[in-house]
């Protein structure tokens, strides 16, 4: 019995490890899907602005009408709270510092991702593109860096937590 009581512990205990190092991968899986989504939803809003001048309420209907933006679900709760009378700019901000994944995923470039909510509709079709475009170049340089980090690590965290949990079977025995 005691053997067999040492063996489970042992098993869930490396199992434990293991299954630690695959969620941290991951999630900075996750973080890379994010910031490309979120490339991706800046160069839908500046195709559609540019060439049929959407109003930001339409516009953000169009975008979540795509269906390109699953992880990106601030979106509909900004259209809800357009649709109840919210100024776009509160509710583009409100709606992103209430998806707390979000925050987590993109923690300092979350701000970035509020402030273009305040930028959009406050300029001419022109200020907007620009806006649009200097936003996007910060996003992509985010995107690069998270996709070159995903590579990196993405075989590393689980092979390190399988390692780890090697290392702490072999303690217990």
């Amino acid at each position: 019995v005691n053997c067999l009581i040492k063996i489970t512990a042992i098993v869930l205990i490396a199992s434990g490890f293991v299954f630690s190092g695959c969620c941290i991968s991951s999630f900075q899986h996750k973080k890379a899907m994010v910031f490309g989504e979120i490339v991706m939803l800046i160069t839908f809003m500046q195709s559609r602005l540019r060439y049929e001048c959407l109003p930001l309420a339409a516009l953000l209907g169009e975008t979540e009408k795509s269906g390109k933006f699953v992880n990106l679900r601030f979106i509909s709760a900004c259209i809800d709270k357009t649709e109840n009378g919210a100024p776009f700019s509160c509710a583009w901000r409100e709606s992103i510092e209430n998806d707390e994944e979000l925050c987590r995923l993109l923690r300092s470039s979350v701000s970035y991702l509020a402030r273009l909510g305040e930028d959009l509709g406050t300029t001419d079709l022109e200020g907007q593109l620009s806006c649009l475009t200097y936003y996007e170049n910060i996003f992509q340089k985010e995107l690069k860096e998270r996709e070159e980090q995903n590579k990196k690590y993405s075989k590393l965290y689980p092979v390190l937590g399988t390692v780890l949990g090697i290392w702490a079977a072999i303690l217990i025995i």
